[in-house]
């Protein structure tokens, strides 16, 4: 499956080369997504032979090619005592034949958004070869078969966003979050080389003289190596490992995993360029998922350090709380979609730290579709209302009934259907990690891993966080459906309520489709699902965790009923929260509601105990979401502000210095050490003649 996969991941990057040589814009667009439809179905291709033969998939199928070699000399081998190889590839497992499709539809949605509304905008040719691009490189990501390929292509996606994000350049309204947004996430890479470097002087003597891997060109930096070695370093075994070294490599990869899933206190980058265009915002937000690859790739070095998936739960936690209550109040509906795509990975990174390595990629899969479902569903009616104030819409239902249908879809996913709360909640409260395996000699064990295990305390602050955070999740996605579609939209210049009309049929098509990918998911997680069939004929459990684990089995996960429970509860008061914070005149509001329903409501009938309890929920919510929201506009994009107009001060100091002649010999500079730089590399690996004596 290797050279299929090589065929997946290059077919983007065929397709961005090709439509430069396009002879008009819009025939570049049709270039690029017919390349990337080709590239879903080869992987489609791929995800359906690992299906047919799962007794075989658990081993991985990987091709490398050489990218550097170097021979250290004699005063270098205590640092590495064998020729230092890094190389780049492909590997073929369960979970990046899963994503390779995944990623592969999403941007193919993406770029489909592109043609409805980038159609005659000057940059069109530029964001259909700047999303191929990142199609190549996201799935050059989930394809890395190791650390050194997963910094080289999260760099080039920090580039590739830069481009994305200034798509409309001669505005200064998105220049200046572009450049912060750069910032951070240049800083999140180089915080990933160091921990390159790091891997380097502290395991380098141990990773040298290990025996090369089969298959493939020899990387030091493929997890084949990397998983014993941090194994090895946790139990002492490795000259310069200890401890505090397996702390700081943590600390320094899982800093760069969550600056690039937007997760806090790094969301302001992403919540910043709301004013790029949709289709832009929609490719930036599917390489989110970058961040939670590369916590599913590095999650043995996680396990094997203590304390560590304990503070990754409860730093997923908080941030799905907050993320969720800033939603809440925000009433800008693109900055609700981008807050909502970055609280559903942070549900997805508590479950990882819970130890729920297949929910937490689960929730991953499913959240994808759904947040850029909610992204098509704001810009149809961001574009019919002519407006992003959720305060300025209403009465959808009556004027755009098939989007108002998407939303609701969106809405009670959010709100708890699409079971993430179960899978967030389950393994929470289960807190069983997955075995560990470990080669003793030519045998293979499997050892229950002790340092991940949260403590009492610290799993029910998990929980209380976790079950806040989806209460929280129902009210916003309640109150939006309610807010836009009841009611009548504000009176306002140049807006006329009799042209609101329903959204084209190219974005209801991508509606559909992003519905229709979210059932899927959703449907593909439902626990308890059992193969069907013996043989050649069997058809595997479609239960995600059967099929996307950690080690060389899967957890044996069984159907929680008390989790559904609390799932459910918080689905009910998180819906019943959103109608009543929605709509003024609560108490006739819900007894109108109750008259229709011919049930009776505690809000209307009730004693003045649960009266008075609602209404204190209600203020109580509006008075945290405020305060977090005012935190993260006072404190936390502060901070991206003076890097990024620190940026931008040192650019205009050179603007005003810049003349001809400076510009003419920095660019031959420049010239001269890409060529250095190139010459070193092709010699370093043995590319270049070279003459010593």
């Amino acid at each position: 499956m290797g050279s299929f996969a090589w065929v997946v991941l290059l077919l983007p990057l065929a397709g961005c080369g090709a439509s430069f040589v396009a002879e008009t814009p819009r025939r570049a667009a049709h270039v690029c997504m017919t390349f990337l439809g080709m590239s879903l179905i080869v992987a489609l291709f791929v995800l359906g032979y690992r299906l047919l033969h799962e007794t075989t998939s658990i081993n991985p199928d990987i091709s490398t090619l050489n990218y550097l070699s170097l021979t250290p000399g004699p005063s270098e081998t205590a640092t590495f005592p064998s020729t230092f190889q890094v190389a780049v590839g492909v590997r073929v497992d369960n979970l990046s034949a899963s994503f390779m499709v995944l990623i592969s539809f999403l941007f193919l949605v993406v770029q489909g958004l592109g043609t409805a509304m980038l159609s005659h905008d000057a940059g069109y040719r530029r964001f259909f070869w700047a999303s191929s691009l990142l199609a190549t490189l996201m799935l050059g990501l989930v394809l890395s078969p190791g650390l050194f390929q997963v910094w080289l292509t999260l760099g080039a996606i920090s580039a590739t966003t830069l481009v994305l994000a200034l798509h409309y350049w001669h505005r200064r309204e998105t220049t200046a979050p572009a450049r912060r947004a750069f910032s951070v996430l240049l800083g999140a890479d180089a915080s990933l080389l160091l921990g390159l470097a790091y891997i380097i002087d502290k395991m380098g003597p141990y990773l040298g003289l290990r025996p090369q891997p089969a298959g493939g060109a020899l990387d030091i930096f493929d997890f084949r190596l990397l998983n014993p070695a941090w194994q090895a370093a946790a139990k002492g075994t490795v000259t310069n490992g200890s401890y505090k070294s397996l702390v700081i490599l943590t600390v320094l990869l899982v800093v760069a995993a969550l600056a690039h899933a937007a997760q806090a206190p790094f969301t302001a980058w992403l919540t910043g360029l709301r004013e790029a265009p949709l289709p832009v915002l929609g490719a930036i937000t599917m390489s989110l998922l970058a961040g939670v690859i590369l916590l599913a790739r590095i999650y043995t070095l996680l396990l094997v350090t203590p304390g560590v998936l304990s503070i990754l739960a409860v730093i997923g936690a908080v941030g799905a709380v907050w993320l969720s209550a800033a939603c809440f109040v925000s009433r800008d509906i693109y900055r609700v979609a981008l807050l909502s795509a970055s609280a559903q990975l942070a549900l997805a990174i508590t479950a990882m730290g819970a130890g729920g390595y297949s929910a937490g990629l689960l929730i991953t899969v499913v959240s994808a579709p759904l947040s850029l479902l909610l992204l098509v569903t704001a810009g149809s009616l961001a574009r019919a209302y002519r407006t992003r104030d959720i305060g300025e819409m209403g009465g959808a239902w009556r004027r755009m009934r098939h989007t108002s249908l998407s939303l609701g879809l969106w809405a009670l996913a959010a709100a708890g259907l699409d079971l993430v709360g179960y899978d967030v909640v389950s393994s929470i409260f289960l807190n069983r990690f997955p075995n560990m395996r470990e080669e003793v000699g030519s045998t293979t064990r499997y050892i229950i891993v002790q340092g991940g295990q949260m403590a009492g305390w610290v799993r029910d602050l998990v929980a209380v966080l976790a079950i806040a955070a989806v209460v929280l999740t129902a009210l916003y996605a309640v109150r939006l459906l309610v807010t836009i579609c009841r009611g009548t939209p504000a009176v306002r210049r140049g807006f006329l309520v009799e042209k609101l009309t329903e959204a084209e049929p190219p974005l209801r098509t991508l509606q559909r489709w992003c519905a229709a990918a979210t059932v899927g998911a959703v449907v593909v997680g439902l626990p308890g699902i059992a193969a069907i069939g013996h043989g050649k004929g069997r058809v595997p459990a479609l239960t995600f965790s059967h099929w996307i684990y950690y080690g060389a089995s899967h957890q044996i996960l069984p159907v929680e009923w008390w989790a559904f429970a609390a799932a459910a509860a918080a689905l009910v008061v998180g819906v019943a929260g959103g109608v009543a914070v929605s709509r003024a005149g609560l108490t006739r509001r819900v007894a109108r509601l109750g008259v229709w329903l011919r049930i009776p409501t505690l809000s209307a009938t009730g004693p003045a105990a649960v009266r008075w309890a609602f209404a204190f929920g209600a203020r109580a919510g509006n008075a945290l979401a405020g305060e977090v929201v005012a935190f993260d506009h006072e404190l936390v994009e502060p901070l991206y502000d003076s890097a990024g107009e620190g940026i931008e001060a040192a650019a205009w100091s050179l603007e005003r210095v810049r003349v001809r002649r400076l510009g003419i010999g920095l660019g031959v500079t420049l010239a001269v050490i890409l060529l250095l730089v190139g010459a070193s590399v092709l010699a370093a690996g043995g590319h270049f003649p070279v003459h010593t004596t």
